[in-house]
């Protein structure tokens, strides 16, 4: 696993918190509300009904002057505290024309809305809260430091409340969840007083559905939603120096048929579709993404001509999923110990070495089959006697990497090794790693002594 890997982890580790604090709070609000909603359904069988039953023709009549004005204040209340759903408030001069059962109607749609409203404030700030941090570690994994984004506020409303999933932002889906636990509850109202419910059989009724439907609902967006966000913030800085990812999966052995069908393909980071081919696929979903690169030695020269700025080999580092690895190869990756470095000799390129043990994967064993097919087939039986006794070690171009020179049994007479070194930085997991060797001629070792900076030189 590498360093972006585990900080997905975390970040995910983190949201998964979060949402069970929310979750807490929003849960204690739908109990606090459903005791508002059991208090006002006695206060109406105590004023309207007998012996425990409500009579439902007396519901038919005018609703009294004193319930319409309090009515109207619990509409004001709603306003003022909300001016930016004043809009869903019903007409007022409709109010005047109620009858009893539509007036308790009338106030617990309102109060639906007033759950609505408190659940988008708070999951917004949630959702803000997760944006920020999703994006910030992103951009600090591809060298551009911690709180990169901490100046530019109003970079989470790239990924909060947008309209990714059949054109709905979250704050819809809040109040068409709202609008639909509302047409229940009233419902179930206007059913069990016309059945003759008693207060217990239809308070039961209403305590199941407001339990269930509002947690459920809620809870389903929360989860969801929080996904979607944390993937598009933390793919957002990657955009600009990165093509391909591929869908990581949670890898706790529930994975279902959609989204393991779909981890096994690369995509165009252009290309994703939240829902399609990018997180989330289906509600519940809790997938990241990995960055896939066909040929790392060309993404870091080409990252070194647009940034200039040396930290080409540090980025690959941090979004690799080995030292070096390949999105050709869809199995795990194998690794073969080819020897042990003096660090003595070695701390020419670094001091800070935190393994001897030198690796090369598959993946650049087959790099150095395709690129330089003769180094292959005589260069590779010599890595050890290259690692452990170097004639010269040249500076390289990217971070704590040499090109490690040995004079051995070739016709072209030398060996160069590009070594990566590995350091405190890195992935504690990672070893130092052979990128790629080939076979040099003479003249060509002169040209480096004349034109490179020489590191080290066997005496």
């Amino acid at each position: 696993m590498n360093y972006w890997q585990k900080r997905q982890q975390q970040l995910n580790k983190q949201l998964e918190k979060d949402e069970e604090k929310l979750k807490k709070r929003l849960s204690s609000y739908f109990d606090t509300e459903y005791r508002k909603l059991d208090k006002q359904i006695a206060a109406y069988y105590k004023q309207y009904g007998m012996d425990n039953v409500i009579q439902y023709r007396r519901l038919m009549e005018t609703l009294p002057e004193e319930d319409k004005r309090l009515l109207m204040e619990q509409m004001d209340e709603f306003t003022r505290k909300y001016p930016e759903y004043a809009s869903l408030m019903p007409v007022r001069e409709s109010i005047y024309r109620l009858n009893r059962l539509e007036g308790l109607q009338y106030s617990v749609r309102v109060q639906q809305l007033e759950i609505g409203a408190a659940e988008n404030e708070q999951i917004t700030a949630h959702l803000n809260r997760n944006a920020e941090r999703g994006v910030n570690a992103a951009a600090e994994s591809m060298g551009f430091g911690k709180n990169f984004y901490a100046n530019n506020p109003d970079i989470s409303k790239l990924f909060v409340n947008v309209p990714w999933s059949n054109g709905e932002n979250f704050s819809q889906k809040i109040w068409n969840n709202t609008t639909k636990l509302a047409n229940y509850l009233n419902s179930d109202i206007a059913q069990g007083i016309a059945r003759g419910d008693s207060y217990e059989r239809l308070t039961r009724r209403l305590r199941e559905r407001f339990s269930s439907v509002s947690r459920n609902d809620a809870y389903r967006l929360i989860y969801t939603e929080g996904t979607y966000v944390m993937a598009e913030a933390t793919m957002q800085p990657f955009t600009e120096d990165f093509e391909k990812y591929r869908l990581s999966t949670v890898g706790d052995g529930k994975v279902c048929s959609i989204c393991r069908g779909v981890a096994r393909e690369v995509f165009n980071i252009s290309d994703r579709q939240p829902g399609v081919n990018f997180p989330p696929l289906h509600p519940w979903c809790r997938c990241t993404f990995t960055i896939e690169v066909d040929d790392w030695d060309k993404w870091m020269e080409d990252y070194e001509k647009r940034h200039g700025n040396g930290q080409a080999g540090k980025v690959a580092n941090r979004i690799n999923s080995d030292i070096i690895s390949s999105s050709n190869t869809k199995e795990d990756i194998q690794v073969h110990s080819v020897g042990e470095i003096n660090r003595d000799i070695y701390k020419c390129i670094t001091e800070d070495i935190v393994t001897d043990e030198v690796i090369i994967t598959e993946n650049q064993i087959q790099h150095i089959l395709d690129r330089h097919p003769d180094a292959y087939k005589e260069v590779i039986n010599y890595l050890s006697d290259i690692i452990r006794d170097p004639d010269f070690i040249i500076e390289d171009k990217h971070d704590n990497t040499g090109l490690v020179i040995k004079k051995v049994k070739l016709e072209r007479e030398y060996a160069q090794m590009v070594l990566r070194i590995c350091t405190s930085d890195d992935n504690p997991d990672y070893k130092n790693s052979v990128i790629s060797c080939w076979e040099i001629s003479e003249k060509r070792l002169q040209n480096y002594l004349r034109n490179k900076r020489i590191l080290y030189k066997k005496e």
